[in-house]
């Protein structure tokens, strides 16, 4: 799939830019911590733009963080900018340093900036989306872990080469200074952007997982859909409903948080206990898997100890 990622840098006629073949964008939605003033502002116009043409698009913020307290920040800044909204391509967190906003200000460790993504993409799986982290070839080498990140979707910033060099799911295969173009796109006044290969169907992928705000036709009917706040030890009963109940699988995306019992099933129904066994103010998304199989495992609620 060919696509570009814009932001409020770019000038863009969309319905040309889809006319040309446009088949997904990665919108630029914000920078930094979670204040107004650092939203793009053609975030909301670009949204509606794309949803007015189908073209599926993801979301990025461009990072400033330089600890896991300003990454918990902008964890919050892009999820008050997603919220109501149904992206159908992954929510990234850029962290390159085109300013050298971090150099100037003391640039974190390899550690620290591999625990940046770790939080913001974790917060954003347990939210219910799509995680995914963006880092230039230099980035994937020298300044972060990846080996760490392997559970999110790697978007990999480099262009002017015939292929990716590492494995990928998203490639940005050009930018406007390298010869990156698409018709109906400017930056600067000029023609010329950044584009990008998707090696993935990620609306596809998305969907049929119930990811990023679009509901999942699951086999497992569950009795709660609404957030549980519960205090440490004060367990919650949960009813899953499906036509063969020994195979529904009710489980915790972190299980230091709760734990998960089942305690009594019949013919359609299984019944489990969910136990808080962390600490105050941690959470958990509960997660529904029927038979083992992966592509019906989706994210039902989250469980808050209060």
């Amino acid at each position: 799939m060919k696509g570009i990622d814009v932001s409020s840098h770019n000038t863009v006629n969309w319905d040309a830019a889809k006319e040309a073949g446009l088949e997904f964008a990665m919108l630029r939605c914000g920078y930094g911590n979670d204040q107004a003033d650092q939203d793009d502002r053609t975030f909301e116009e670009n949204v509606k733009a794309c949803e007015r043409l189908g073209i599926p698009w993801g979301a990025y913020l461009y990072s400033y963080a330089l600890n896991t307290a300003d990454a918990k920040s902008e964890l919050a800044h892009l999820l008050r900018l997603l919220k109501g909204k149904k992206p159908l391509f992954p929510i990234a967190i850029d962290m390159e340093d085109g300013d050298g906003y971090k150099e100037k200000n003391g640039m974190p460790s390899r550690q620290t900036l591999t625990d940046i993504i770790h939080t913001i993409c974790e917060g954003l799986q347990e939210a219910g989306y799509l995680a995914a982290y963006y880092v230039n070839k230099d980035w994937y080498n020298r300044m972060i872990y990846p080996e760490q990140l392997t559970e999110y979707v790697f978007w990999y910033a480099r262009p002017g080469v015939d292929k990716p060099d590492v494995s990928c799911e998203l490639w940005q295969d050009e930018i406007s200074s390298t010869g990156g173009e698409w018709p109906g796109v400017q930056t600067g006044g000029k023609d010329g952007c950044d584009t990008d290969i998707s090696f993935k169907n990620f609306p596809e992928i998305i969907k049929s997982k119930g990811l990023n705000g679009w509901e999942l036709e699951n086999p497992i009917a569950i009795d709660t859909t609404m957030d549980v706040h519960k205090a440490r030890g004060q367990w919650y009963g949960v009813k899953c409903t499906a036509s063969d109940p020994s195979k529904i699988e009710l489980y915790a995306g972190t299980s230091n948080i709760v734990t998960v019992i089942p305690v009594r099933r019949t013919k359609t129904e299984q019944f489990f206990l969910v136990v808080p066994i962390g600490e105050p103010g941690q959470s958990t998304g509960i997660w529904t898997r029927y038979g083992g199989d992966e592509d019906t495992a989706a994210r039902r609620f989250v469980f808050w100890i209060s």
